[in-house]
């Protein structure tokens, strides 16, 4: 969810950001389940095709900043991949919202999604906002 709402963000600000996402545990045979396809196109997001793949030392190593949902994913990808350990940031703290893990709403209601979707709204806001005045 955040991946396809920061793309939509920063194309409307006509900011040259390249997303990509990738995670410690994906499986690209998991179905995305449809409340997220809802949920993102209740904010414009037209287009939506994610596959999970997952994040490789390449990956890691060229990506500019990485952002985790969660602490312990954030010292996993440090444990895994040490040069991309001063990249790796929380989403929540990189976006200045006093830290704190966004919970993954995997396999839980549609109300945890909607709950989880506006934390991860008001944090990538922020995010976009803090790289367009870098």
């Amino acid at each position: 969810m955040a991946h396809y709402f920061a793309a939509k963000l920063a194309a409307e600000d006509k900011l040259f950001l390249k997303f990509s996402s990738a995670g410690l545990s994906a499986n690209p045979g998991v179905e995305i389940p449809e409340i997220v396809k809802k949920l993102l196109k209740k904010v414009g997001v037209k287009k939506f095709t994610h596959v999970p793949v997952m994040l490789t030392a390449k990956s890691a190593e060229s990506a500019d900043l990485i952002l985790a949902m969660t602490a312990a994913q954030k010292a996993r990808i440090a444990a895994l991949y040490p040069a991309a350990a001063g990249k790796t940031f929380t989403l929540a703290s990189f976006a200045g919202l006093l830290g704190g893990d966004i919970p993954d709403p995997y396999g839980r209601g549609d109300k945890f999604y909607a709950e989880t979707f506006a934390l991860i709204r008001s944090a990538v806001k922020a995010s976009i906002e803090k790289l367009k005045n870098k």
